[in-house]
């Protein structure tokens, strides 16, 4: 978050705990690294063993306090291990950034298949849910927590050629209100943040190609994407 004359608002995070999704590229990386830099400890994920490696490394070699693990967030074993992991390391989880996504349909939401579908509601909803039960626990333990769900712009204005993406963003507004009021009770707060369509190698299929990217920008107020 930015202030006023376009600075980044300091926070201080010592002693806070964050685990990040989907964190060695794009958003998630960016996220993960302001949150370090801000004195939290904080572990970072990704599918790939050498991503989370260089990532780790890089950050650290920054003087961040950073650690990492593989997850694939659709698989419970793999969820229940990166809970495990964060809990072991640090003792506990204070800030949880749920930013695993996937986009696999581009094109009409009455031709997706139901395949795309599956994979979808698995990966951006069910999985940001699953986790959520999981560490809700080890936020309680430390008399709160804040919970992250990384939506996105779609998720207000649907955008074509990815209305089928766009739902499942859609949900994570639903599943925010709905963990926010039942964990208000625990002192655990639960936001969304919505960012526009930024060029990473996620959006990579929407910003490279011209045809594609003009059909996208076309609602948009200001026909751009985030650098």
């Amino acid at each position: 978050m930015a202030s006023e004359n376009g600075k980044p608002i300091s926070y201080n995070l010592e002693n806070k705990v964050a685990v990040v999704t989907a964190s060695t590229d794009g958003i998630g990386l960016s996220i993960a690294k302001r949150l370090a830099q801000s004195g939290a400890s904080v572990v970072v994920s990704s599918r790939k063993q050498a991503n989370v490696d260089k990532t780790v490394s890089d950050l650290r070699s920054e003087g961040l306090k950073v650690e990492g693990i593989v997850c694939h967030v659709g698989k419970d074993e793999d969820r229940k291990a990166l809970v495990n992991f964060v809990v072991e390391k640090f003792g506990g989880i204070d800030i949880f950034v749920s930013n695993a996504a996937v986009n696999p349909a581009i094109g009409s939401i009455l031709e997706t298949e139901e395949s795309a579908w599956d994979k979808l509601m698995d990966i951006n909803v069910k999985a940001a849910l699953m986790l959520t039960k999981e560490i809700v626990p080890h936020m309680e333990k430390r008399n709160g927590g804040a919970i992250v769900y990384n939506a996105s712009i779609a998720a207000y204005q649907i955008l074509p050629l990815i209305a089928a993406y766009s739902v499942s963003k859609t949900a994570l507004l639903g599943l925010a209100k709905a963990v926010a009021a039942e964990c208000a009770s625990m002192n655990i707060r639960a936001n969304v943040v919505c960012p526009g369509i930024v060029q990473t190698k996620f959006a990579a299929q929407l910003t490279d190609y011209e045809s594609i990217s003009e059909e996208v920008l076309r609602p948009m107020l200001i026909k751009r994407f985030v650098l």
